[in-house]
């Protein structure tokens, strides 16, 4: 690929955690909290995580009303701009609370959140047959990566400046500590075990469709997957790290629905849309 950067950039182990091992709640309202945990709002908001792009932030949440946060004690070296969007995350028992906010208001004391409705990203169905190639990330690679200190990287040759680009590539690598490449994860995803084709695509996620019924190795929680969309005069190759969500049977095919590790960011996804428009059924 050329002029390679590092689009994205996050502790493999947070994302695992937040997004893998535990049961997510999206919830459009602080009303819609289990009642033990609306007694005391603002003790419960200090246990909160604070994601912005992605990384873990320090800070304190007050309530302004069921719909509008406070977020205070940000550090001054953080550089927030309005209508930029921050994940609120309470845990509670096995299970996540996650409040999708934006920015509605930078003050000198900090900033108002506005918490969304969950976000229910849009699926396109494209109108030719777009080949997946499908890697199992082994259980004890997982666990390997639940214990060590890992990034997950996205690397991708997009600009933003340049408008012009028709031909994008999009690839997950996993880096370790000393930013080397993990070689068993790069011996995985160098080959495939099945394959399928795209049933519809998202901002976050893909859902795959086998020729026939797969037996997947016992606790797969990773998958790799590889494809490419070809457009006229165009070009867009993925290597994508998915969280295997679902695995269903219909008829004699097995249906995947994966979620991206890293969702792709709004810019992104429409420039992407924009090249693939004429594939969109």
């Amino acid at each position: 690929m050329k002029k390679i950067k590092v689009e994205d950039k996050v502790h493999l182990l947070t994302k695992l955690k937040t997004s893998v091992l535990s049961k997510n709640i999206s919830l459009a309202s602080l009303n819609y909290l289990p009642s033990p945990l609306k007694k005391d709002l603002n003790k419960i908001l200090n246990q909160a995580l604070i994601f912005y792009k992605q990384d873990l932030i320090k800070g304190s949440l007050k309530v302004i009303n069921s719909e509008k946060l406070s977020l205070l004690n940000i550090p001054e070296t953080l550089q927030i701009n309005k209508d930029e969007t921050i994940l609120i995350v309470i845990p509670h028992d096995k299970v996540k609370y996650v409040f999708q906010t934006v920015i509605d208001e930078v003050t000198s004391e900090g900033i108002n959140l506005k918490i969304l409705k969950p976000r229910h990203d849009k699926r396109l169905v494209l109108n030719t047959l777009v080949n997946v190639f499908i890697s199992f990330i082994p259980y004890n690679l997982f666990l390997n990566f639940l214990q060590k200190n890992y990034f997950l990287i996205r690397n991708s040759n997009f600009s933003l400046e340049d408008s012009s680009q028709k031909n994008l590539e999009f690839y997950d690598i996993i880096l370790d500590e000393n930013n080397n490449i993990d070689r068993e994860f790069q011996d995985i995803i160098c080959k495939f075990h099945t394959k399928g084709n795209i049933i519809d695509i998202s901002s976050g996620g893909i859902c795959v469709k086998t020729e026939n019924i797969i037996q997947i190795p016992e606790n797969t929680h990773l998958i790799y997957t590889k494809f490419e969309i070809p457009v006229k005069m165009s070009e867009l190759r993925f290597g994508i790290l998915c969280h295997l969500r679902n695995i269903r049977i219909e008829g004699n095919s097995s249906i995947f629905h994966l979620m991206f590790l890293i969702g792709f960011k709004p810019e992104v996804w429409k420039r992407i849309e924009e090249i693939i428009k004429s594939l969109i059924s």
